[in-house]
């Protein structure tokens, strides 16, 4: 296994480089880590290279799979993936995980398409696949549900979710500026995440002081606002926010940025 930097030119040199060693380039479109980097610029070349070597690019879309857009970031960036893994929200709170590709890559798992009954045999070789939660029938009960739901809502579902996160994130911002705390917070479709500009002592005492105030957020990871966050939950959250970035601020234990002095221009005459 070859791990590289993502999003770099350097990467793309060394996957051309070393074409004839690659089986597959697996890539996290959209890092939830990181949902403020998006280069899509670089998927595309990636995807080219790839390409033109036969070399199988993976999208993993656990994340921004149905999320962001009902074909994920492949139709939003206009990249389409050889391969691409779904989950968490196909399964809709239900442990599953979903391969989806071209028949080229997916005739692998079962020898193509073939019937019971007929004279049609699997006419490709097949390799051994197998998961906790394959074929269970309350995952695939639910995950039906979930992606029928999708489906009849169209793309207006995400994009009014994404539009409610871009807006709960500038607020969250606007607090940030608002308390000149080196803190910001990010977002990439409905994910968010509150970063730090600076390491400081006590850093997780924010997230201690939310969960005081009924806002569960773990300790730097991702957050995601859904269909069942109301106004009113997003106002709670927003609160939640000020209110434990005051006290902190108050008790002193976050570092906070001086305003820049503004100095009258001088008298000319």
């Amino acid at each position: 296994m070859l791990i590289l930097e993502y999003g770099t030119e350097e990467s793309l040199r060394i996957i051309k480089e070393r074409a004839s060693e690659i089986a597959a380039v697996l890539v996290e479109p959209v890092q939830s880590r990181r949902p403020e980097f998006a280069p899509v610029a670089f998927l595309k070349e990636l995807r080219k290279i790839t390409a033109a070597v036969d070399v199988a690019l993976i999208f993993d879309e656990v994340i921004t799979g149905f999320r962001s857009h009902l074909g994920g970031t492949q139709a939003l960036f206009g990249i389409k993936a050889d391969l691409a893994t779904y989950g968490k929200v196909a399964g809709a709170g239900i442990s599953i995980g979903i391969i989806a590709g071209s028949k080229k890559y997916m005739d692998a798992l079962d020898g193509g398409f073939w019937e019971y009954g007929d004279n049609s045999i699997p006419e490709v070789g097949v390799t051994y696949f197998a998961g906790t939660f394959v074929r269970h029938p309350l995952a695939l009960a639910t995950t039906k549900a979930a992606l029928t739901f999708l489906k009849s809502q169209g793309p207006g579902l995400q994009k009014e979710m994404n539009e409610k996160t871009d807006r709960l994130v500038e607020r969250l911002n606007q607090i940030t500026q608002k308390y000149r705390v080196p803190i910001y917070i990010v977002h990439f479709s409905s994910l968010w995440k509150i970063k730090f500009k600076e390491e400081y002592p006590y850093y997780e005492l924010l997230f201690a002081l939310m969960r005081l105030r009924n806002i569960h957020i773990w300790d730097l990871f991702p957050c995601y606002l859904t269909i069942a966050h109301t106004p009113e939950d997003i106002d709670a959250i927003c609160v939640a926010f000020e209110e434990s970035i005051a006290e902190l601020c108050q008790a002193g234990f976050i570092p906070r940025q001086r305003r820049r002095q503004l100095f009258p221009k001088a008298d000319r005459r």
